[in-house]
C-alpha cells in the first residue's frame, strides 16, 4: 500500500520492495553458462630460473633495486630472511625464497643480493 510521504510524494514500504528483491533473486534460476575465467596477462615471476650473477650485471638491475627497496615492507622482510631463511639454508634459490615468503622473484633477488647500502 503506498504511503504519503514528506512533502506529498507517494512512497512504497522499502520492506516490500527489499523481500520483492531477495524472493526474485532466489527464485530465479541462475546461468550455468558464465564465461570462463581470463588468464593473467603477464607471466609469473615464481616460474623462471634465474641467476643472480647474469641479473646484477642487466640495465635493469638499479631500477629493481630501487623498487624493491621502496616497498616499506622491504626492509622487514629483508631482515626477517636473513635471521631465519638465509642462517638455515644459506644456498636457497632466489625462487625457493620467493615461494617460502610469498613475495616476488625480484624481492627475492634483492634480498640475495645482500648488499643494502646505498
Amino acid at each position: 500500500m503506498p504511503l504519503l510521504g514528506h512533502a506529498g510524494k507517494i512512497q512504497v514500504g522499502i520492506g516490500t520492495l527489499r523481500q520483492e528483491k531477495l524472493t526474485s533473486h532466489f527464485s530465479e534460476p541462475r546461468e550455468a553458462s558464465a564465461p570462463p575465467p581470463k588468464p593473467p596477462k603477464y607471466r609469473s615471476g615464481r616460474i623462471l630460473d634465474v641467476n643472480l650473477a647474469d641479473f646484477k650485471t642487466h640495465p635493469l638491475w638499479d631500477i629493481l633495486i630501487e623498487t624493491v627497496r621502496n616497498n616499506p615492507l622491504y626492509p622487514g622482510r629483508a631482515g626477517w630472511a636473513r635471521e631465519t631463511i638465509l642462517a638455515k639454508n644459506p644456498n636457497i634459490t632466489a625462487k625457493e625464497l620467493a615461494s617460502k615468503m610469498s613475495i616476488s622473484l625480484g624481492e627475492a633477488l634483492v634480498i640475495l643480493a645482500g648488499d643494502d647500502s646505498e
